[in-house]
């Protein structure tokens, strides 16, 4: 079949393409009364860590001539595995230290880190050298947790800080951060030392001193180009260096053209409803607006999706129970959907696995209430039974670099007033094992960030808050006055659009992708999503407040990207959803419009899309139904 046959012969009068372009066409007017969250083409760098075989001292870290001897695998790390490694000095006069080469540039701000515990030496020193006289290094107590001396020598090496953290189990994380003077080869060492002051300006910042068998365990080192210590990445043969999709946030007033975040494909111009983030302090789960039960939060401990290094993790206690955290009370409608997400990634220890639960009671094991758990090895999801309200739904999205955002759906008793949101941990695959809750082993976690808790059957875009909570404003774009009535023919036209869901369409229960109307419900050209519950694409036209035409095309059962034509002339209108058979209807008139509006009501009042529409164009006269299907095809 021709091009010819397939496609109308004419060109379209309106082509917004906004997928391609990802930018507004002139004559349409957006509003959105806040700021707003989307996803671009940016990365940002996530983990990082320079240094190889960052937990086995034996193999690239070099010990000969250094006066000191490491055994491999000799206690418990920090992470529960017996993958920690001793330092024994000897009884020579001079340094005792392992070091590993590693190749840098200068005026770079640097984050190096290594956990250390005592043994029967109390104080290391940790330092990066160019040269025997060009170094910046600092001192620790590892069986005190004290910070000694920091120090530098040689043209442009600056100690900037140092600092020494508790991990439990008499782990301390010890940190230098400094600015390397010159580019190329650089020591990184841990070396043994006797106080907190002394620093061997000829020796790398090394103490020299006369060895006496003292050993400290070593475990975990890590180096990093940015300018705060994040979580612990372990290396073995390779350097690692990941990036994560950043999600952004754009001005008041300023139109999203959204991407995949895992493909970074163009999704076009992204349309939400007004939505507001019930939950306080969404992405701060230290601060005290969330309990903590049975569970460690570390704040700000690896880089989140947006790009920052504000992400917390969650770790069980060895207490048994539920290991999480929870918001005060939340105040909700009876009978009423409510999606709770979060942005979650798989951590360290033995825990794989996410905990959402929503209860009417602080207990998530009586009253009302909801669980899913979320397998943040795969993105997987299950519920278990509850009581009252209705588990709707649970899915995970990945988000890029390990990140998932974790959604549940649930709806509420005829009683409900008053909701609590968990988000913690399972040790098994069950929603039923997270309400009920384990013995946790003191280590094992995750990392999360961004809870939302909104009215609704479907998630939104994440709105970030503090201290109250936040309404995103909905999105608005309309075309009106001769920006509409310069490509638009009264008699008869044809509209095609091109629209991606995120969510299954059955939730989204009766949205409108675009309407011609006269801003009111009485003359208008729709085309809407479901009518009901039902998913359907509908086409309908309105004359003087009587339906002229509705044309149905179809269930539509998932999410994903779906194309669709309508075409409408006096007597002769059609519809055609993804390329299938037309739907037609052969009585009715045709409405006088003025303006177009997207993803909004005829009256411009409300936004009744979420989705991001990818093409609208716009053809003066009434295609063939072969041809509606070609341009959906």
């Amino acid at each position: 079949m021709s091009i010819q046959t397939n496609f109308p012969a004419i060109k379209p009068t309106l082509l917004l393409d906004f997928a391609n372009t990802k930018q507004l066409d002139s004559r349409i007017t957006f509003t959105r009364a806040s700021t707003a969250t989307y996803y671009g083409t940016q990365t940002a760098k996530a983990e990082e860590n320079l240094l190889v075989q960052s937990q086995d001292f034996t193999t690239t870290w070099t010990t000969t001539s250094l006066n000191a001897t490491i055994t491999a695998n000799t206690t418990a790390a920090p992470d529960g595995t017996t993958t920690a490694d001793t330092l024994t000095d000897d009884a020579t006069n001079g340094i005792h230290r392992v070091s590993q080469t590693v190749t840098t540039s200068n005026t770079l701000q640097m984050v190096y880190s290594v956990f250390a515990k005592y043994s029967t030496m109390q104080w290391i020193s940790i330092s990066a050298a160019t040269g025997t006289g060009t170094w910046a290094g600092a001192k620790f107590d590892v069986q005190n947790g004290v910070l000694g001396s920091t120090s530098q020598q040689g043209t442009g090496f600056t100690a900037n800080s140092s600092s020494i953290t508790s991990v439990g189990n008499g782990w301390y994380r010890c940190v230098l951060i400094y600015t390397a003077g010159a580019s190329g080869s650089t020591s990184m060492l841990v070396s043994g030392a006797t106080d907190g002051t002394t620093f061997t300006t000829s020796q790398r910042g090394s103490e020299v001193y006369i060895g006496s068998g003292s050993a400290v365990f070593l475990w975990g080192a890590q180096l990093e180009q940015r300018s705060a210590v994040t979580a612990y990445t372990p290396t073995t043969t390779q350097a690692i260096t990941n990036y994560v999709p950043q999600l952004l946030t754009t001005a008041s007033g300023v139109a999203r053209f959204d991407h995949n975040p895992t493909t970074f494909d163009s999704l076009g111009l992204l349309i939400e409803e007004s939505r507001t983030n019930l939950v306080t302090y969404s992405s701060e789960f230290d601060n005290a607006a969330w309990t903590k039960t049975n569970a460690t939060i570390t704040a700000n401990t690896i880089v989140a999706p947006d790009g920052t290094v504000n992400a917390d993790s969650i770790s069980e206690t060895t207490a048994t129970g539920n290991h999480r955290a929870r918001t005060a009370s939340i105040s909700v409608s009876a009978s009423t959907s409510y999606t709770c997400t979060v942005f979650a990634k798989l951590g360290f220890g033995s825990v794989r696995y996410l905990g959402i639960g929503l209860s009417s009671t602080t207990d998530i094991t009586t009253g009302s209430r909801r669980s899913y758990v979320f397998d943040l090895s795969n993105g997987t999801a299950t519920t278990t039974g509850g009581a009252t309200w209705t588990a709707v739904s649970g899915s995970a999205t990945a988000v890029g670099n390990g990140w998932y955002r974790c959604q549940m759906t649930v709806t509420t008793d005829a009683a409900a007033s008053t909701m609590f949101v968990s988000i913690g941990l399972s040790d098994t695959f069950s929603a039923a094992t997270f309400s009920s809750g384990y013995t946790g082993d003191g280590y094992s976690g995750i990392y999360i960030w961004g809870a939302q808790l909104e009215t609704g059957a479907f998630a939104t875009s994440y709105i970030p808050t503090v201290a109250s909570q936040v309404t995103r404003a909905a999105d608005v774009a309309s075309m009106t006055g001769t920006n509409f009535s310069s490509w638009y023919n009264q008699a008869e036209g044809s509209f095609y659009a091109s629209v991606v869901l995120s969510q299954t369409p059955t939730q989204l229960n009766s949205q409108i992708i675009f309407v011609a109307s006269d801003n009111t419900t009485s003359n208008r050209v729709i085309v809407s999503l479901g009518s009901g519950s039902s998913g359907n694409i509908n086409a309908l036209v309105t004359t003087s407040g009587v339906t002229q035409a509705q044309t149905t095309n179809g269930s539509l059962s998932t999410a994903g990207a779906y194309q669709y034509a309508n075409a409408y002339k006096v007597n002769d209108f059609a519809s055609v959803a993804n390329g299938g058979v037309a739907a037609t209807d052969t009585s009715g008139t045709i409405p006088v419009v003025d303006r177009l509006y997207l993803g909004v009501n005829s009256s411009g009042t409300t936004t009744s899309l979420t989705a991001t529409i990818r093409k609208i164009a716009y053809y003066p006269l009434r295609v063939t139904d072969a041809q509606l299907q070609g341009l959906t095809s």
